[in-house]
């Protein structure tokens, strides 16, 4: 990786972990053993860095998602496969993150709300249109409704002042939307899938 590479992924490491507001050029510079006059050389600022890396991690969740979108046999499964995701590596990422990014990096926000709007939820309603084609969800569905509801619903499970972590566990919060969201938009055929996929019986 060029130099540059490097202290983009160590700063994105470093937010992903702590957030953004506590995490300093000076903090960059030791975590990562290079120069602040290195960093500037590449980032003219901090919110350069942010922005960019913002951009990088959109671009790879945009990556992850199409490729899970491709290997996933049909809509429910890759309704289940994207939850999986989201929970299991976006739920070790520092809430504070996205407050962050809102009050103090615009540019950045930017990006994130592009990502949000042309991508995933782009790609949660040609998946809820999937599954009606399949039979496996209603065929009366808003879908872009229901595409900007399910995303919104994910960032809250987020949001620490509506589900504060000495309350609530962000992986249960997130497993308990995704449930709501999917048995609310499936037909009896998709019900019995999604209960195939979740090995339960259905006398259970």
């Amino acid at each position: 990786m060029e130099q540059k590479d490097i202290i983009l992924k160590g700063s994105l490491d470093l937010f992903l972990k702590y957030g953004i507001k506590s995490i300093t050029m000076d903090d960059i510079s030791r975590a990562l053993g290079v120069s602040k006059k290195t960093i500037y050389l590449y980032y003219e600022d901090k919110d350069v860095l942010v922005s960019e890396a913002v951009n990088a991690f959109t671009n790879f969740q945009k990556e992850t998602l199409n490729s899970l979108s491709e290997i996933a046999k049909d809509s429910i499964e890759e309704l289940m496969k994207m939850s999986d995701y989201m929970r299991t590596n976006v739920c070790n990422i520092n809430p504070a993150l996205l407050y962050d990014i809102k009050k103090y990096h615009p540019k950045a926000w930017a990006i994130f709300i592009d990502y949000k709007r042309s991508f995933v939820e782009a790609s949660i309603e040609k998946t809820l249109k999937r599954g009606m084609d399949e039979g496996y969800f209603r065929a009366n569905l808003n879908t872009k409704i229901l595409s900007r509801l399910r995303m919104e619903t994910v960032e809250m499970g987020f949001d620490t002042e509506i589900f504060p972590t000495s309350e609530f566990q962000t992986p249960a919060v997130q497993i308990e939307f995704f449930e709501q969201f999917v048995y609310g938009i499936c037909t009896l055929k998709g019900h019995k899938l999604l209960n195939k996929y979740k090995q339960i019986n259905e006398e259970d």
